[in-house]
């Protein structure tokens, strides 16, 4: 009788146990999804429109799905020229991922062009008066500004200004266009006084 009793505690001990190690593997908590990313273009040229990323998320070769398994919580306008920060958070079962990536928009070209390159003027003429001639400047966009290389010659108005007294020779106006959008531009513009 005690043979007995004590095979049937040792059974249930055993079961007790092996019930114990089933259950603690069922609650061992699932390894957590994990996600790639990428930009298929990291940088583009400011075109005056909207250029959003694109964004590819992957599980290892499996293309995720935008608003099912990842969310872009980035609100950039992506217009005008300038570094922006891409992010990107999982969900579902990705909930805690996220991706982080910088997306470029470059500067475009500026296209600066003057309707004269260059001003000649007697000396005769400086002599006696003040000699000026119109300018006019052809751009993209942006802010146009003018630097003379002498006190004798200026640009205001939209014509450049000889002033009386200005001795023979050659001197130099540059012709600057800022614009946030699109790389500097300069002309130069040649005054002779001769």
């Amino acid at each position: 009788m005690k043979t007995l009793k004590k095979t049937l505690f040792l059974i249930f001990t055993l079961t007790m146990l092996m019930g114990m190690t089933a259950f603690a593997k069922d609650s061992a908590s699932p390894s957590k999804a994990t996600f790639t990313g990428s930009l298929k273009k990291t940088s583009t040229v400011y075109n005056g429109k909207t250029q959003k990323p694109s964004v590819v998320i992957k599980d290892g070769k499996k293309t995720l799905k935008a608003g099912v398994d990842y969310k872009v919580v980035s609100k950039a306008s992506y217009k005008n020229a300038g570094k922006y920060v891409v992010k990107v958070e999982g969900l579902g079962k990705y909930a805690g991922q996220k991706f982080t990536k910088t997306y470029t928009i470059k500067k475009a070209t500026q296209s600066v062009k003057l309707n004269r390159k260059g001003y000649t003027v007697r000396a005769s003429k400086v002599k006696k008066a003040t000699q000026s001639t119109s300018i006019k400047v052809y751009k993209k966009a942006g802010k146009v500004t003018f630097k003379s290389s002498s006190k004798y010659v200026s640009v205001k108005n939209g014509r450049i200004y000889v002033k009386k007294g200005a001795k023979k020779g050659t001197y130099k106006v540059k012709v600057y266009v800022k614009s946030s959008n699109y790389n500097n531009g300069v002309r130069i513009i040649t005054v002779r006084v001769k």
